[in-house]
């Protein structure tokens, strides 16, 4: 019984570390972006002077966090913006574009939340007047990943409190040596009185 409880007692502690890991695991790769992708470079002169593009994936807060970082060689202004819909589309209005980003200089770095399904776009202008480019580097969460993770692990760290509270709530019944009555004072072990003689 006692080497049971000893492996009943292992099981719950692994069941609550588990759900402890895939949470904290979870909760990184839905929030935070650790996933570089390709840099974009955006030319001011070009005929859209703007980086279009989508982030796959899909997230169970409804928005995928997107960081950005860029750089120029001179003063350029950098506007960003995520999209429900392609933020190219005329018709889109202005209430589906979110996390609109305004900076100027020669390096900066901000977040969009992308909405799943939707769409991220930044395009840069010269202070100038001038020619230049600026470089968009990305890094994506992989929110996926964390929407199957986050969820797997509350439930599994459940199921193991649960189980401790269950185990440690449910008295062990006593074993028939336990139960028997102690033997009389004075008495050998496994003596019993004779009956009287007639």
């Amino acid at each position: 019984m006692r080497r049971w409880n000893a492996g009943g007692s292992n099981v719950r502690l692994g069941l609550v570390i588990v759900g402890v890991v895939l949470l904290v695991i979870g909760a990184v790769l839905l929030f935070v972006p650790v996933v570089p992708q390709a840099s974009q470079t955006v030319s001011s002169s070009s005929d859209t002077p703007f980086y279009l593009g989508q982030v796959s994936g899909f997230s169970l807060t409804g928005t995928i966090p997107v960081s950005v970082s860029w750089s120029a060689p001179i003063s350029v202004s950098i506007a960003a913006g995520a999209c429900t819909s392609s933020c190219s589309n005329p018709n889109a209005s202005s209430s589906s574009v979110s996390d609109l980003t305004f900076q100027s200089g020669t390096s900066g770095s901000f977040t969009l939340n992308q909405p799943n399904s939707g769409y991220i776009i930044m395009g840069v202008v010269s202070s100038s007047g001038g020619t230049t480019n600026a470089t968009f580097t990305i890094t994506t969460a992989l929110s996926t990943i964390g929407t199957v993770l986050l969820p797997a692990g509350i439930v599994i760290l459940i199921v193991g409190v649960v189980v401790k509270k269950k185990g440690a709530a449910a008295a062990p019944a006593p074993t028939p040596m336990e139960s028997a009555a102690p033997p009389m004072e004075g008495a050998a072990p496994g003596s019993e009185t004779p009956p009287p003689s007639a």
